[in-house]
């Protein structure tokens, strides 16, 4: 456990210098109008201001940084990018949980980083997306898990993409192997069904999870091309 917990901070650390400096790279070589900043809402509720996410798109994928806060400290988060490859296909604009069915969206949900909340107001979390790479989406979680046939499409369009940004929460971090899954894959340390609806999005404050295996995804943010 002592371990861990010092070990934590230096990690997280070394994660956003890492995605700034990648940030950083990324807008030497962006063309004009590839960054894009967006509010970050709790995903009940856009009348609420929770924080503000930034996102740098270039010809080899995407970089995010994830600012929030009124999180649960000690508590296992992990950021996705949910990418609609093509927005146009979409029934709504921005696109909605509705066009996720609708394979000429080229919907597909990857993973984008993970850390444990500290004490302090606000948290941060970062990541990037590399373009034609779907070794991360968490479609194929679900088809290995469940046998599902689920299509691991990954960032085709860059530039064209649309991209929400989503934090899933796995309640309170654990330790070992269950904490390393906790924060690098979807469904680590969650016990189904999730909190929250039939996709689990939470509906709530009640849907914020607050003991092991509760799981919901609770914060997001849009960024259209």
């Amino acid at each position: 456990m002592k371990t861990l917990r010092f070990a934590r901070p230096l990690v997280f650390a070394v994660i956003v210098i890492a995605v700034a400096a990648s940030l950083q790279s990324a807008k030497a070589v962006a063309k004009p109008g590839a960054q894009s900043r967006a509010p970050v809402f709790w995903i009940w509720d856009d009348s609420i201001v929770t924080g503000e996410s930034n996102l740098v798109r270039t010809p080899n994928g995407i970089s995010a940084v994830f600012h929030t806060s009124g999180l649960q400290p000690g508590h296992a988060m992990t950021l996705w990018f949910i990418v609609f490859n093509n927005p146009s296909a979409c029934a709504s604009t921005p696109c909605s949980v509705a066009d996720t069915v609708n394979p000429d969206t080229g919907f597909d949900f990857l993973a984008g980083g993970g850390h444990v909340t500290g004490n302090g107001a606000r948290t941060t979390i970062g990541g990037h997306l590399a373009a034609f790479d779907n070794a991360g989406s968490g479609h194929l979680e679900y088809n290995e898990t469940f046998g599902t046939e689920y299509p691991a499409v990954g960032l085709t369009s860059p530039y064209g993409a649309e991209v929400h940004l989503a934090l899933h929460s796995h309640g309170p971090a654990q330790t070992g192997q269950m904490l390393v899954e906790q924060i690098s894959t979807f469904l680590g340390g969650c016990v189904l069904p999730f909190l929250g609806d039939e996709a689990g999005f939470a509906t709530g404050f009640s849907d914020i999870p607050l003991t092991d295996g509760e799981c919901s995804t609770i914060q997001y943010s849009v960024h259209q091309p």
